[in-house]
């Protein structure tokens, strides 16, 4: 297979995508193809705060199988809490599937002595259960802030997402800041929300930690593919 056969699917929320550079959704970020579709009902308000629908369920392997049709070889997404619909989507797809950064926590958890600092959306619905569904099964070695009640969380709500890379940053690092005077020795930081990627370098600079996200998980996954 030729690098240019080599075509990632990204399922998206069903809003207004981010395009910042270094964003998921923007096809300059990654170094092979990509091709995007929206899940029908694929909100943030149901996606991040609802529990597994069914319909949903179904629009979600269904918008899959036709990224597949189209050409891809493996699926990712634009919203850390798709891992909800991880396990259904992967039983039905023939290609390898990753829905979510959070997919890389037991992997980051084993490559260092401290905390991984797991930076969210929204710390409130990024419970032990949603957790699980990543292979881990306690708080143990995790610490965890989100942005809720920020300017970037109440754009990033919208249909139409304005984001801009500055607020994100100012953002990004309060919550940071915060989670490390809480917690001592976080040594890495993991993205659950694919939005936060496009600044992921800036954070790297001003933190001086590891940061970890969707573009990384997107990256591992095609990685392994010839």
């Amino acid at each position: 297979m030729s690098q240019s056969s080599r075509v990632l699917g990204i399922l998206q929320l069903y809003c207004t995508p981010q395009m910042l550079a270094g964003s998921v959704s923007n096809p300059a970020t990654f170094s092979f193809p990509t091709i995007c579709r929206r899940v029908p009902g694929a909100s943030v308000n149901n996606v991040v705060f609802g529990a597994v629908d069914d319909q949903l369920e179904v629009e979600f392997v269904s918008t899959a199988k036709r990224l597949l049709r189209d050409g891809a070889v493996a699926i990712t997404t634009n919203c850390g809490f798709m891992i909800k619909y991880q396990r259904a989507v992967a039983q039905e797809l023939s290609v390898p599937v990753s829905m979510s950064s959070l997919l890389l926590l037991p992997y980051l958890i084993e490559t260092i002595k401290g905390r991984v600092g797991i930076v969210t959306f929204d710390s409130r619905p990024l419970t032990l259960d949603l957790l699980r569904l990543a292979g881990v099964e306690s708080h143990d070695r995790i610490a965890v802030v989100g942005i809720e009640n920020s300017e970037t969380w109440r754009v990033m709500s919208e249909p139409e997402n304005s984001t801009t890379a500055s607020k994100m940053i100012e953002d990004l690092l309060a919550a940071i800041a915060l989670m490390r005077k809480r917690h001592d020795g976080v040594e890495a930081i993991l993205f659950e929300c694919a939005g936060f990627t496009a600044v992921a370098q800036d954070v790297r600079k001003q933190t001086r930690l590891p940061v970890y996200d969707a573009v990384s998980n997107a990256n591992l996954l095609m990685s392994g593919i010839c």
